[in-house]
This record gives structure tokens, sequence and C-alpha cells, in this order.
């Protein structure tokens, strides 16, 4: 997970900590491109402080947004630049962000996040190659954000021996 964004807010006198995250705001036929701020205490300000839920909510709006589609106008604030996108390609799927945003949280408190359990999961299933083991590999490795299972091994394997041991295409 990410530890060189971090950010925090105060609340009743109290400092919480938290991260950012890059992502677009659509708010009209404008794009902006904003940071998403993920706080310990499972708040999201995602131009306006939200739960959980809420940011559930705003993703499944398209309010929030992880990818543009071609064409798009973008506005970066910080700068007062604006720009046409054209060919884009990439993007994290909107359901993904939302898992990368709860291991955010997870980390925040200091909790085990899908990564951590997914490992967890594979060497309980090294030691006892039971049919109950691989389903919990497999429902560990699904709740891992797609662009984040390179890092379930190491530079060299990535998720090669999850997606061995679950029987999926490279």
């Amino acid at each position: 997970m990410a530890h060189y964004n971090t950010t925090s807010r105060i609340v009743d006198g109290k400092h919480v900590p938290g991260i950012y995250l890059q992502a677009f705001i659509k708010n009209g036929d404008h794009f902006f491109a904003t940071e998403i701020k993920v706080y310990q205490d499972s708040m999201i300000d995602c131009w306006g402080l939200e739960t959980v839920e809420g940011f559930k909510e705003k993703v499944r709006q398209g309010w929030v947004r992880t990818s543009l589609p071609d064409g798009a106008l973008v506005s970066m604030m910080v700068s007062s630049i604006n720009f046409t996108v054209s060919h884009v390609s990439g993007g994290v799927k909107p359901a993904e962000f939302i898992k990368e945003v709860l291991d955010e949280i997870e980390e925040l408190n200091g909790r085990p996040t899908s990564l951590n359990r997914c490992r967890a999961a594979l060497e309980t299933y090294k030691k006892n190659k039971s049919e109950k083991h691989k389903e919990l590999v497999a429902a560990t490795y699904e709740a891992v954000p797609e662009h984040n299972r390179c890092f379930l091994g190491d530079m060299d394997t990535g998720d090669f021996e999850y997606r061995r041991i679950l029987g999926l295409p490279r």
C-alpha cells in the first residue's frame, strides 16, 4: 500500500491520519483530477466527507471515477490546466478502486489488508492442501484489488503461484 501520500485532518482537536489516492470527479461535463482522501476513521473525502457507504454510492453514480472516456475535458485545479484527452486506455475498475480504499482503511488502522489475508490463506493451504483451504485462497484472492494482485508475490513471480493453485489463466 502507499505510504508517501499521507494526509490528515483534525476532528474534535484530534489528529486523524489518512492517505490520498488519485482519481477524477465528474462534475457536470468536466472531469477534475483530484485526491480522494481516505482517513483512519473510515471517512472518505471525495469533494465532501462521506462514509464508506456514501463513497461507494458516489462511485456507483459516477461522481468518483478512475478512468476517462475519450474526449473528456479534464481540469487540474492546482495548476489551472485544462485539456481534452484522447486514446484513453487503462484505469482501475470502480469496484477494484473501492476494494483499494477499504484496504487503505484497514492499513491505517493496523489491521490486515486483503493482501495480508490472501498471503495468510496461501500459507495455510500449503500446510494443508484441502479443498476448504483452496476455497479460502480463492475468496481472499478475489478480495484483493485486481491491480494490486501483482504484489502478492515477489517482483518476478507476482501472483503466479495463486493463479496456478486456482487454475486461473496467466
